[in-house]
């Protein structure tokens, strides 16, 4: 391939990955530093373990905190097969959590996950892909990564299925279609999630491209007091440049009708690449979304950056602060998070980390007062 089609090939990979994080609701509000396995050709096999250590100033995230040493022993694996025209990679891991003064909390079963990413190249011009996940968690929390909300300590799954296909219309014009499907729950409250996407994409320079987007999601909440189903249809035109070597920006809006009403859905999206392999990126949402425990499609508005460099050859630094303003019925809850990772690899088969997150919000739609939950962690990998 000439270097000229190289950036055409890399916006084009970078806009697909931002169109199905969009629908798998996988815009993190903080950068997580994990060592990452090689990515070489042909068939690999990579055992984790990790023991970590948790200050937790807020166990149970509630106006009156209690505080405990949490002690994490995380247990997994990755394998697969890696080539140009199909690749397969399976990640497995389990958790347990040992707790210094709360010992009824003691559990082998803290958090368990199993994924499974595909891609295939079917012919030059179809490229297929399926991800599928599977998590429960005592600490649901982690699954409000579009809404920032954090929750207290308890049992919570999401199922997850995504296929998506790549149709390359000539030289300059990409169609995108994906339809991905999320099963959660927590506490007896279960929400599921569709979306039926298509997005047509046309180059119209070598920096530039436009797009246009169509989703129809659909939303039923069951369990609890309450039951609600919806649907949306959302048009939203973008546009994709490269305004520099190192900076990309994402601009796409548009209309969204749902429950009777037009709103603006927008997303805009900075990246730029730093200096020893560090990467900054900056974007604001407005969007709408689930989150766990409540029942109800969340208008949210979120601001997050994240900012991950390399300090020195063996040493890695990340911060991901994110401001959230969710609405549900005519009702508001803020948000405020904040989580700086370091990781240093101070050998290949081992890894140091320590972090400090930071969380602030209401307790509820429309509730005064504050909850807060500064914890630390030291982390051996």
């Amino acid at each position: 391939m000439s270097k000229r089609n190289e950036p055409e090939k890399s916006a084009r990979t970078w806009l697909l990955g931002f169109a199905l994080a969009a629908m798998t609701s996988s815009l993190a509000g903080a950068q997580e530093l994990t060592p990452q396995p090689p990515k070489q050709q042909g068939g690999f096999f990579v055992p984790m373990l990790s023991v970590g250590q948790t200050l937790d100033s807020n166990l149970f995230f509630t106006q009156f905190p209690e505080s405990d040493f949490v002690t994490r022993l995380n247990f997994g694996l990755q394998t697969g097969y890696r080539s140009t025209p199909f690749t397969i990679d399976l990640q497995a891991s389990r958790a347990a959590d040992r707790f210094a003064r709360n010992k009824d909390f003691d559990t082998d079963n803290a958090r368990t996950i199993a994924q499974v990413t595909m891609n295939a190249q079917a012919s030059k011009s179809i490229a297929l892909s399926l991800f599928a996940c599977y998590l429960d968690t005592k600490t649901p929390g982690e699954l409000n990564l579009i809404s920032g909300l954090g929750l207290g300590r308890s049992l919570a799954t999401r199922a997850s299925v995504t296929p998506a296909f790549e149709l390359r219309l000539g030289s300059r014009s990409t169609f995108i279609g994906a339809f991905p499907i999320a099963h959660d729950t927590l506490d007896g409250r279960v929400a599921d999630t569709m979306t039926a996407t298509a997005v047509f994409d046309r180059r119209i320079s070598r920096r530039d491209s436009v797009s246009f987007r169509y989703e129809h999601r659909w939303f039923d909440f069951t369990g609890g007091d309450k039951t609600e189903k919806s649907t949306a249809n959302v048009f939203m035109l973008g546009w994709l440049g490269e305004v520099s070597d190192r900076t990309i920006v994402l601009l796409r809006a548009g209309p969204r009708y749902a429950k009777g009403a037009y709103t603006a859905e927008i997303l805009a999206t900075m990246k730029r690449r730093l200096n020893r392999g560090g990467l900054l990126t900056l974007s604001y949402s407005k969007s709408q979304a689930t989150t766990l425990g409540k029942t109800g499609a969340l208008d949210i508005q979120s601001l997050v950056a994240t900012v991950a460099t390399r300090v020195s050859r063996k040493f890695e630094l990340a911060s991901g602060p994110g401001i959230y303003r969710n609405s549900l019925r005519g009702k508001n809850l803020h948000a405020l998070r904040l989580n700086v990772e370091s990781l240093w690899h101070f050998s290949p088969w081992f890894h140091l980390g320590a972090s400090y997150s930071f969380d602030l919000q209401q307790p509820d739609f429309g509730a005064s007062g504050k909850i807060r939950r500064p914890p630390d962690r030291l982390t051996d990998d």
